[in-house]
């Protein structure tokens, strides 16, 4: 929201006023929106022993888990200069901190106003807003002066975003809020995520085959321990942990472990589209790839894409959801978004 007043006083000097509004659902969207529904699993899966070791130049992370009536073992190495160039988990959102990095930059340039041309004021407001005043004998130049500070003001709150891996995006009920930039972090992730690829390919009775690769890479992040993330314990209060940290801490939420699912795909074929399917309480993972009979699909753009469910514990293959995913597809309250 943006109020511009442009008025003479007395003295034949112009003012040029602005009050920029911190106005988005900043708050609690990230745990409100990404929530996991209950699962109704007909069976599930289970970790059945998880270790780390960091040896200073690497950390080793070793794994063992059943799927249905199969047991596997996972172990690969990340080279410790790989994990820190990978995105952590975001701090908890603070709109104070939010207000003052925007005010800062304003000021940097409010502050370069000749004073002999312009006065100017910046002012936070409770929290929730930032006014600016410009005061010039020239109210064309007030005008001028005005638009500078708001475009300082659109390029600082677009920084902040960028910088912290936030995205704005229109909320089921229509209002513009903010969620974690899941396509940020799958994108900065993959990369350091290339050494579990050939692991997991070792398991495969067919390294060739894409759903072999992709199912067994679903089974092992299903069995990854459920954790909503909402204490700063283990999230810093964000309620959204990187694929690093999952793998790190040994557990994620849904759209956590869908980030994490997400970023391995993106390591074992780019050319593998992926999007995150937003339900009004929960997330999980689109795959670009043509449906099997029976299979749960939807549409993007008119390209097929199968679901896939790694939030856990369900032992949920390629392609099935629970039936409460399945009702919201039908009633169409989902929103997507591409990795």
């Amino acid at each position: 929201m943006h109020l511009a007043n442009h008025a003479r006083s007395i003295t034949v000097m112009s003012n040029a006023q602005s009050r920029r509004y911190f106005g988005l659902c900043y708050v609690t969207m990230f745990a409100v929106f990404l929530a996991v529904t209950a699962l109704i699993p007909n069976a599930s899966a289970k970790q059945q022993s998880f270790n780390t070791y960091n040896n200073g130049q690497k950390t080793t992370f070793d794994y063992s888990w059943r799927h249905q009536d199969k047991s596997y073992q996972l172990n690969f190495s990340i080279e410790n200069t790989s994990l820190n160039n990978m995105p952590r988990s975001p701090a908890r959102y603070s709109k104070r901190v939010f207000q003052d990095t925007v005010y800062a930059k304003v000021m940097a340039v409010a502050k370069e106003i000749d004073p002999t041309i312009a006065t100017v004021s910046v002012r936070k407001n409770n929290q929730s807003a930032l006014s600016y005043n410009v005061r010039s004998r020239s109210e064309a130049k007030g005008q001028e002066i005005l638009d500078k500070l708001s475009q300082a003001f659109d390029q600082a709150e677009q920084d902040y975003w960028q910088d912290n891996l936030f995205t704005l995006y229109a909320s089921p009920n229509g209002k513009t809020a903010i969620r974690h930039d899941h396509a940020k972090y799958t994108q900065l992730s993959s990369d350091g995520l290339s050494t579990i690829v050939g692991e997991i390919k070792a398991l495969q009775q067919n390294p060739r085959d894409v759903r072999e690769f992709l199912q067994i890479a679903l089974s092992w992040i299903q069995t990854i321990p459920y954790n909503t993330l909402e204490d700063r314990l283990n999230s810093n209060g964000a309620g959204f942990a990187s694929p690093r940290d999952v793998l790190l801490q040994n557990q994620g939420d849904c759209d956590s472990k869908s980030t994490l699912m997400a970023a391995l795909v993106r390591a074992y074929n780019k050319r593998l589209s992926v999007a995150m399917v937003y339900l009004p309480e929960h997330a999980l993972l689109a795959i670009g790839m043509n449906p099997l009979p029976g299979e749960v699909s939807i549409r993007i753009e008119n390209t097929a894409y199968v679901l896939v469910e790694p939030t856990g514990p369900a032992q949920l293959a390629i392609g099935e959801v629970d039936k409460a995913t399945n009702m919201a597809l039908l009633n169409q309250q989902f929103s997507t978004s591409p990795l």
